[in-house]
């Protein structure tokens, strides 16, 4: 009987420490590893879901470079909360949900639920939190693409986040679905330092169009 006690501790135990290691040390959310785990069969047709959603925050550079990098572990702990509650929680979603690193979330839903999750998007379009008594906001837009069963999830997550992208440009909260359009017109951020006067030059351009890149500094004029 005492074998049979500590046998079962010891299986608890293992449990506890598998379920450790599957959880976000910053939000209620599944961490990288567990996602790993959930999509072997997403790419097959096997899973139990069918919808891969891919959200990062808006603006999160400029929040972390004006007040730190502790108000933005704040803001993602925030906005973990908002994607437990509506997209995990809620009776009529019951999804799946992830950060898989820095403020990037991947959220894993049924076709039937799209309705109810795009219906609760506009709530990421001000997320308010409190940092050393100040309050603050960080905001979010959703990109997201339907499993055909066939195509495997690695080249499901691209066309979420290239979705992701278009949705920033119509502004936060939104959500796009992606297609081949989508894929088309889809924008990319360029970004280089001048190396006269060492400013960051940035623009958005179609993504055919990035292989251009940036020619002259838009600040003093210098060639790159």
């Amino acid at each position: 009987m005492k074998l049979d006690l500590a046998i079962d501790q010891l299986f608890e135990l293992v449990n506890q420490v598998r379920e450790a290691s599957y959880s976000d040390e910053k939000t209620p959310l599944l961490n990288a590893l567990a996602l790993s785990k959930e999509v072997i069969s997403l790419g097959t047709g096997e899973s139990a879901f069918d919808v891969v959603i891919f959200g990062d925050l808006n603006g999160f550079k400029h929040l972390n470079d004006e007040h730190g990098h502790d108000a933005g572990d704040v803001a993602i702990g925030q906005v973990g909360e908002l994607i437990h509650r509506e997209f995990v929680e809620k009776t009529k979603i019951k999804g799946k949900a992830f950060r898989v690193s820095g403020d990037e979330f991947v959220i894993l839903i049924k076709r039937s639920s799209l309705a109810s999750f795009r219906s609760k998007t506009t709530s990421f379009k001000s997320v308010k939190f409190r940092y050393e008594e100040k309050d603050l906001e960080t905001k979010m837009s959703f990109g997201f693409v339907v499993s055909d069963g066939k195509t495997d999830f690695a080249e499901l997550m691209k066309r979420a986040e290239t979705a992701c992208l278009s949705a920033k440009n119509k502004g936060d909260g939104t959500n796009v679905e992606w297609s081949p359009e989508v894929e088309r017109n889809a924008l990319v951020e360029l970004r280089r330092k001048c190396p006269s006067c060492f400013s960051v030059n940035k623009c958005s351009v179609p993504k055919d169009q990035s292989q251009k890149g940036l020619t002259s500094c838009a600040f003093c004029g210098v060639a790159f």
